[in-house]
């Protein structure tokens, strides 16, 4: 088991003074513009020995003139000269130990400690959290891990790329918790206008995964965390296991075999955790869906409801009060108002029908002749390969031609034959001929149908059809 972080081993003991006091929204505002302004990465340059003290205290006066009053605080009076002001705020940052002051010759010099920096760039990078588009996070997973696969990066890219993955599934994680809390609160809007501008303003654009709509698509770089899992397992027991504990032991460890290992293990652990984000989408698809039934049954009350329902109940409260008592007397009929013989009876399930064997009754004589009859029927009216090659191979010689007035017909089988030959030369009028995924191109076995013209009609005492021709294109087995 894993003990608790050392956080105030790494930060001062009172570095959360300032934030937690009644001031706070004002010490967090000073606080972000020092750190735009002197010591973050937009700010210029910085000297290396620091900032002077009377250009900091400077800077917060400024503040505080765009920025006033302040609640009443010990050192803090609304009503003391603002250079006191100033210099209170700068000590209160120094104690708490955002602010290091140290003398350099005859000056006092103002820094910010490098780790109280990088804290205060994770807490404006919380603050300003938007959206999470979960492809570019597994996109950026992915490169990283084929990188270490093939031996192209090292113990850093593999650190980079766990500690991504972990990011992603607190991110998802806690945009349930944010779907869930966020609700009582648009509840309580005064008007429709402001619940529905606080649900897209604050629902959508502030707590919403940036590409939900995309996430179960097939093209979506979700749909290749089996990849990344499998890049791991080959990181875990293939070839690039060596260099990426070889890069542990030198860079991290000091030469420590058995803390490269446990690094390597906790990098893979959080790796092999994407496998579970299917829970977790699962769970905020569910979230997302009760929100949006609360929100859209909100908003049908809010616009089916009469306009001040409140002042309305208020005046029928009013007016029940002041009313004569024999006017409340309910418009019913004498005697009790309610009886069980009024009651709706009891349901009754119906008596289960008993089950009895289905009785097996043999085909007379009559069933299964007309039965043969129907099969002889749909036989005579089904044309195969070998009956139309029976009856092309009477009228047609071995490589001639002959036209459709030409072929006889003696039986429904001889009918039905002409009739496909017909319907062969239809289609292969077309542009291109018979398509070759046609069905019936399978029936015409050594010849090719044509028709001759569509205009002139043939008729042979039983259709009356345009005339075609069969031509014999090899000689049939």
């Amino acid at each position: 088991m894993q003990g608790n972080a050392p956080l105030f081993e790494v930060l001062p003991t009172g570095v959360f003074g300032p934030l937690a006091s009644p001031n706070r929204a004002h010490y967090w505002a000073l606080l972000c513009r020092l750190y735009d302004d002197y010591f973050g990465p937009d700010a210029p340059l910085p000297p290396s020995t620091g900032f002077q003290r009377r250009e900091i205290t400077a800077a917060i006066e400024r503040y505080l003139l765009s920025d006033d009053p302040w609640e009443d605080e010990e050192a803090q009076a609304p009503d003391a000269p603002l250079n006191v002001r100033a210099n209170a705020i700068h000590e209160r940052f120094r104690v708490a130990g955002w602010l290091r002051q140290e003398r350099v010759g005859a000056r006092e010099m103002v820094t910010m400690p490098p780790l109280v920096a990088q804290f205060l760039a994770t807490l404006v990078e919380f603050a300003e959290h938007g959206p999470t588009f979960v492809s570019a996070k597994v996109r950026s997973i992915e490169l990283q891990l084929h990188q270490v696969a093939e031996g192209r990066a090292f113990g850093d890219a593999l650190d980079e790329a766990a500690d991504q993955a972990r990011r992603l599934l607190v991110s998802l994680s806690s945009m349930s918790l944010k779907v869930r809390d966020l609700m009582p609160e648009l509840t309580l809007a005064e008007s429709t206008a402001q619940f529905a501008r606080a649900w897209f303003e604050r629902y959508v654009e502030n707590f919403f995964v940036g590409d939900y709509a995309d996430l179960h698509r097939a093209d979506h770089p979700l749909a290749r965390r089996s990849a990344i899992l499998a890049m791991a397992r080959e990181i875990e027991g293939g070839s690039p296991r060596a260099a990426v504990l070889g890069w542990y032991r030198e860079h991290l460890t000091c030469g420590d075999a058995e803390r490269a290992e446990a690094r390597l293990a906790r990098s893979l652990r959080r790796l092999r955790e994407l496998d579970r984000i299917d829970e977790y989408l699962g769970r905020l698809d569910e979230d997302i869906r009760r929100a949006n039934r609360r929100a859209l049954a909100f908003l049908d009350y809010r616009l089916r409801a009469p306009a001040k329902l409140d002042v309305l109940l208020k005046r029928a409260v009013r007016g029940a009060l002041a009313a004569d008592p024999d006017a409340l007397r309910l418009p019913v009929a004498p005697g009790e108002l309610m009886d069980e013989t009024g009651l709706r009876p009891p349901r009754r399930r119906p008596a289960a029908i008993a089950r009895s064997a289905n009785a097996v009754a043999r085909p007379t004589p009559e069933q299964q002749a007309r039965l043969a009859l129907l099969r002889q029927i749909k036989r005579a009216r089904l044309v195969t390969p070998e009956d139309m090659a029976r009856y092309v191979g009477r009228h047609l010689a071995a490589d001639g031609r002959i036209e459709s007035p030409q072929l006889g017909i003696d039986s429904i089988a001889d009918l039905r034959a002409y009739q496909t030959l017909l319907t062969l030369a239809l289609r292969s009028r077309r542009l291109g001929g018979l398509r070759r995924d046609d069905p019936i191109g399978r029936i015409a076995k050594g010849f090719r149908v044509e028709l001759l013209d569509a205009g002139e009609r043939d008729d042979n005492g039983y259709l009356r059809a345009p005339r075609f021709a069969i031509q014999r294109i090899r000689t049939t087995a």
